[in-house]
């Protein structure tokens, strides 16, 4: 399955643009996961849709949306128990201990990453649509996954030097190092997975000298981060005279009369514009 993601600064209309994609592509006849990793998504207002979760357009078309809370809920069913079977196997901790990590620095963001991860990993859809954090938090999102994964290499030489006493209190399934080294292998796979191909990251900006500067940064920083910008959406454009300091290819969608809502009002953006070529474009390379 083909996954495109939206990255931009906060405001430049990255969520709008992705519902327009996504709505474009499943009346296109495709089927769509449009995915939205914002702490405060959009995409219900967006599409006219109640609650965290809606199926549009003939079923073509499934949105999802995860707000921190949701992140966090999600954290503690997948992972939950394995970070309190590794911590109660070194240090004397409760169930507790669950909820603290959870609410821990840099766990929505890396929860964030892998449940997208495996949303692309199991298919089902023909293309995923991600609508990333905010400039600042998408970057953070991909700066925690590499964190994590170097910090896992540092966890496994740690829990040898315990390992005599972890295995004196070993109960059955997997060990505590068996689930480290299971968390690093997915750390490692979903770095992968955002360098890989069939991941195209597109950047989301508007024709303003703020707008392009932190665009810039953000195309640069997520290069070094090893995730590739493979076009830009220039927002409110009446000219495509902003593209040219941006990554190619460029489209340039210009200012609406009022902003779109509702599935019809965004497939009209997307195929009145040049949106609906440049995404098309996007999930067939």
């Amino acid at each position: 399955m083909k996954a495109v993601s939206f990255w931009g600064k906060g405001g430049v209309g990255k969520s709008t643009m992705a519902a327009a994609s996504a709505v474009y592509l499943a009346a296109r006849g495709l089927r769509v996961h449009l995915i939205s990793t914002d702490y405060t998504p959009s995409l219900g207002f967006l599409l006219g849709l109640r609650g965290e979760e809606g199926v549009l357009l003939q079923g073509r078309l499934m949105v999802s949306q995860l707000s921190e809370d949701k992140i966090v809920e999600l954290w503690r069913e997948r992972f939950g128990e394995e970070v309190y079977r590794v911590a109660a196997s070194i240090f004397p901790v409760g169930r507790e201990v669950i909820d603290y990590v959870a609410r821990a620095p840099g766990i929505v963001e890396e929860f964030a990453l892998y449940y997208v991860y495996e949303q692309a990993r199991r298919g089902g859809f023909d293309v995923m649509l991600w609508d990333t954090m905010a400039a600042g938090g998408g970057i953070r999102m991909v700066k925690v996954e590499k964190e994590f994964y170097s910090h896992l290499n540092d966890a496994v030489k740690m829990y040898l030097k315990v390992k005599g006493v972890v295995d004196k209190v070993r109960r059955g399934g997997p060990s505590p190092l068996e689930l480290i080294e299971e968390w690093r292998r997915i750390a490692e796979d979903i770095l992968s997975f955002l360098g890989s191909p069939r991941h195209k990251a597109v950047l989301v900006a508007r024709p303003y000298p703020l707008d392009l500067d932190v665009a810039v940064r953000i195309n640069r920083e997520l290069e070094e981060l090893g995730v590739k910008i493979r076009g830009t959406i220039v927002n409110t454009a009446n000219n495509g005279e902003a593209c040219r300091m941006l990554p190619q290819p460029c489209c340039p969608v210009p200012q609406l009369s009022e902003p779109p809502r509702g599935a019809e009002a965004l497939l009209r953006l997307a195929s009145e514009t040049c949106l609906g070529g440049f995404i098309e474009k996007m999930v067939e390379s």
